[in-house]
């Protein structure tokens, strides 16, 4: 069995046996997978065997701490459960959609008596239509910009009853003709809920009835004369039929599809859905997928499945599938028998359609992955040329001292990867060493102690060493690496006058162009590691002078100025508390209170 925690072990005797979900979390109480089970107790077990190969399970349970669990009366249930969870939480070892913002609807507020437009990211049982989601926001809002003209409906959040009217002014959006103004009385609810069925009919796709209706309308106003209605009815026909014309794909079956494609290739897998409403194709979302490594085909299917259709209230008639994933029976019980595996006919070649945007999005993926690893790895190339370095600079450490006048001496080590600061390797560092300004003993103590946490995480252990520094430091420091288990580590510091670069081998700077992508880079490292020292620097400061203060009160020791500070927060709340409110800190008395208060208020102290 693999090596786990007690909090674990406790609680596996009591493993129930009934279908559920359970929640994997590491030291930090972070959810970092959540799976679901038909017997609770079975699947928990069988991530705790050595037995276990798969190399992205194997890491997972190295970073198991905790484990909760939600039992669920059926298996469905634990089904839908799961993917609401996933969706929520986003943990690190699920399948995820890859920037996963909660893509935008568009949501039509039907519990309202005079219905409104919003875009929403969120699906809320409220009665309210939704439509979407929307990965291309530039579509979504040119969609929005042709709607609002043809289905002129409010989009503000103004209260507005059936049967009253409460405001006196109408807003811009009805002098610009995208609002009838129902809020001041100029519409009534029949006429309006005539436009908001007419923005139903459009999102079923039903633009022949709206082409019709329309056309009828613009006939009657031309014979009444009202030639401005008649124009304003011919410009919305002109613009519904472009957008007809735009769904160049069309099927004589009127029913409601979802047509999923896929490509995957190497760490790279995207899912399209194409939205067919009543035969035409209206919509393409584009899903780049994460998490995915050692991971099959049929798996990364069906997690997405999940997480996709989970907030879904309004299932299509039929999901086109590409093959078959996995727990497809499970799947096609939750949609309701929805899942079709098409194998010859139109239903196919929509399938190939499908298939190949995404793998057209793959390759546009894969192209962009390419110029940012370009852009990132060239400036490390320049450097280890530069530099005559061994090898890329891959892992960069940058070191930096921060003090006035030798109080309150800190340091900070900033750890930066292929170019991008990696923050859970960064340190900083108390200087105990020396009580006076000494920039090149607190370096030695620097690179010392960076040392020994290299001992104990091997991970640390960079390319290259920079000081924020001349010729002193990098001395120094290069004698304390010398004398380490690490003497082969290449080191240079960087002196900030006209970023000179000095290295041990070399008595004269290397002076780099300015706009050389290699001095950017380490420019910025060392700007990044003095930020860091100076804002630890700050905090020492201020919380020595919060204490301080405290210090000076007579009778107030060490634990008294934490009992206190814990309590109030501040010196400053400290000071504007009253007797009894002092008094009333655990551990701090009524005597203690008042001498307290006295230190504070010496104004207030009788002459008696």
């Amino acid at each position: 069995m693999a090596e786990i925690n007690q909090k674990i072990k406790d609680k596996l005797p009591h493993l129930p046996t009934d279908p559920g979900i359970y929640i994997w979390k590491n030291a930090d109480g972070e959810i970092i997978y959540i799976g679901k089970a038909l017997n609770l107790s079975n699947r928990i077990r069988s991530y705790l065997v050595d037995s276990i190969k798969d190399p992205k399970t194997t890491q997972l349970v190295r970073h198991i701490a905790d484990l909760d669990y939600i039992i669920t009366n059926t298996e469905a249930e634990a089904f839908i459960l799961e993917a609401n969870l996933i969706k929520t939480h986003q943990p690190r070892y699920n399948i995820m959609l890859k920037d996963d913002k909660r893509y935008p609807y568009v949501k039509l507020s039907l519990g309202e008596p005079f219905p409104r437009i919003m875009v929403s990211r969120e699906l809320i049982k409220d009665g309210g239509k939704y439509y979407g989601p929307y990965t291309d926001v530039r579509s979504l809002r040119r969609i929005l910009r042709t709607l609002e003209w043809i289905f002129p409906l409010r989009t503000c959040s103004r209260v507005i009853p059936e049967d009253k009217i409460r405001y006196k002014k109408a807003c811009i959006n009805y002098q610009l003709g995208k609002c009838p103004a129902p809020c001041v009385g100029y519409i009534s609810r029949d006429e309006y809920l005539k436009i908001v069925n007419r923005f139903l009919q459009f999102f079923k796709g039903k633009y022949q009835d709206l082409l019709d209706e329309f056309r009828q309308e613009m006939n009657t106003a031309a014979e009444n004369l009202e030639f401005e209605q008649a124009a304003k009815l011919r410009d919305h026909i002109i613009a519904l039929e472009k957008i007809q014309k735009r769904q160049s794909v069309s099927q004589e079956d009127d029913r409601n599809l979802d047509i999923i494609g896929f490509y995957m290739e190497e760490n790279h897998a995207i899912a399209v859905v194409l939205k067919m409403i009543n035969g035409k194709i209206l919509n393409q979302e584009n899903y780049p997928l994460k998490n995915i490594e050692n991971t099959d085909r049929e798996q990364i299917l069906s997690a997405f499945l999940q997480i996709y259709y989970a907030p879904v209230e309004d299932f299509p008639d039929e999901i086109l599938l590409p093959f078959r994933p996995a727990e497809y029976d499970k799947l096609n019980e939750w949609l309701g028998k929805r899942l079709i595996l098409p194998q010859k006919g139109d239903k196919v070649k929509l399938l190939v359609m499908a298939k190949r945007n995404a793998f057209n999005l793959i390759e546009e993926q894969k192209l962009a992955h390419l110029k940012k690893a370009n852009r990132t790895i060239f400036p490390i190339q320049e450097l280890k040329e530069k530099l005559n370095l061994p090898k890329l600079p891959r892992k960069i450490v940058c070191m930096d001292i921060s003090t006035i006048q030798g109080t309150d001496t800190v340091s900070s080590a900033v750890f930066y990867e292929n170019g991008k600061p990696k923050k859970k390797n960064y340190r900083h560092f108390i200087i105990r060493s020396i009580d006076s300004q000494n920039d090149f003993a607190a370096m030695a103590e620097t690179m010392e102690r960076f040392l020994a946490e290299i001992d104990k995480d091997t991970e640390l252990e960079p390319d290259l060493f920079i000081i924020d520094g001349g010729k002193g430091q990098l001395g120094i420091s290069y004698q304390i690496l010398n004398q380490s288990k690490y003497p082969n580590i290449p080191i240079i510091s960087l002196a900030k006058r006209i970023e000179e670069i000095y290295t041990p081998q070399n008595s004269e700077p290397l002076i780099l162009s300015r706009s050389s992508a290699s001095l950017r880079l380490i420019t910025g490292i060392r700007d990044e590691a003095h930020r860091f020292a100076i804002n630890f620097h700050r905090s020492r400061r201020s919380k020595r002078t919060l204490i301080s203060e405290l210090e000076d009160i007579k009778g107030i020791g060490e634990q008294s100025r934490f009992l206190l500070l814990k309590s109030f927060g501040s010196v400053d709340k400290i000071k504007e508390s009253s007797v009894e409110e002092l008094a009333s800190v655990k551990g701090i008395g009524d005597l203690t209170a008042q001498r307290i208060y006295d230190f504070f208020h010496p104004d207030t102290i009788s002459d008696s």
